[in-house]
């Protein structure tokens, strides 16, 4: 006889308003996300005594869409229902939530990229440049009177 494991899923209360509600399951929380019922901001936690933290710090890519359960691509529609945006038209990005850290390591990035070309063009560039002087002077070095 083998033994049982115990498959218990983590159970999850949200702070909705005033009250809390749950337990919810991971999914139950993916789905309520997607439904827009909850969002990131939204306190959340597995036990009453540990604290309330915010679901994104529970499910930190659930805003990004990839912890989402399966029931959602099924209530999706096969085709969207919004018109195609006309060539030419403006388009903005309204919320882009991309955390500061990110978009300083890719400054940097970028700056040690550049300094790097920098330094390697610039004895190319002194070097093509002196050439050229050279050329010059002896150019008009030659047909200068004596």
């Amino acid at each position: 006889r083998q033994p049982v494991l115990s498959t218990k899923m983590k159970s999850y209360l949200l702070q909705l308003g005033d009250r809390e509600e749950g337990p919810y399951s991971d999914t139950q929380v993916g789905q309520l996300f997607a439904e827009h019922r909850i969002n990131q901001h939204t306190p959340c936690t597995t036990d009453r005594f540990a604290g309330w933290r915010t679901v994104d710090e529970y499910f930190p890519t659930l805003k990004y869409r990839t912890e989402l359960p399966a029931v959602i691509e099924k209530l999706a529609p096969a085709f969207s229902t919004t018109p195609p945006v006309p060539i030419g038209s403006a388009v903005k990005i309204v919320d882009v939530d991309v955390p500061f850290a990110s978009v300083l390591k890719m400054v940097f990035k970028i700056f040690a990229a550049w300094l790097i070309v920098i330094i390697c063009f610039i004895p190319l560039f002194l070097i093509v440049w002196l050439f050229l002087f050279a050329g010059l002077l002896s150019f008009f070095g030659s047909h200068l009177p004596r």
